[in-house]
């Protein structure tokens, strides 16, 4: 098959929406690390999720690592989710945990 070919099958035959987290995603960009995170939080709901899993889960990094990278992360997600974003909320000595029913509609 050609990469035509391949191309003209692809706006032909265009795939569903995914439903969930995806589907709520499609209009915001992130980046794919932000998206990790997000998604990982997304399929959690209500569950507080803690910065070393977050660490191990999305970068890889060792049970041991000190680093803001998720706090930072998790900044950005906030100013990018807008209205959206009270349903991230930070639990103190804790981890980050998605509510989607304190935020706006989603």
């Amino acid at each position: 098959m050609s990469p035509a070919t391949t191309i003209e099958r692809s706006f032909r035959d265009p795939q569903p929406a995914p439903a969930g987290p995806r589907r709520f995603l499609e209009g915001i960009r992130l980046t794919r690390k932000e998206r990790a995170l997000l998604e990982l939080l997304m399929q959690n709901p209500g569950k507080c999720i803690s910065r070393q899993t977050l660490l191990k889960s999305v970068w890889n990094y060792a049970e041991d690592a000190r680093t803001r990278t998720v706090d930072v992360h998790v900044q950005r997600l906030r100013r990018k989710l807008g209205p959206h974003a009270d349903a991230l909320k930070t639990i103190v000595r804790m981890g980050y945990c998605w509510l989607p029913e304190t935020a706006g509609t989603l």
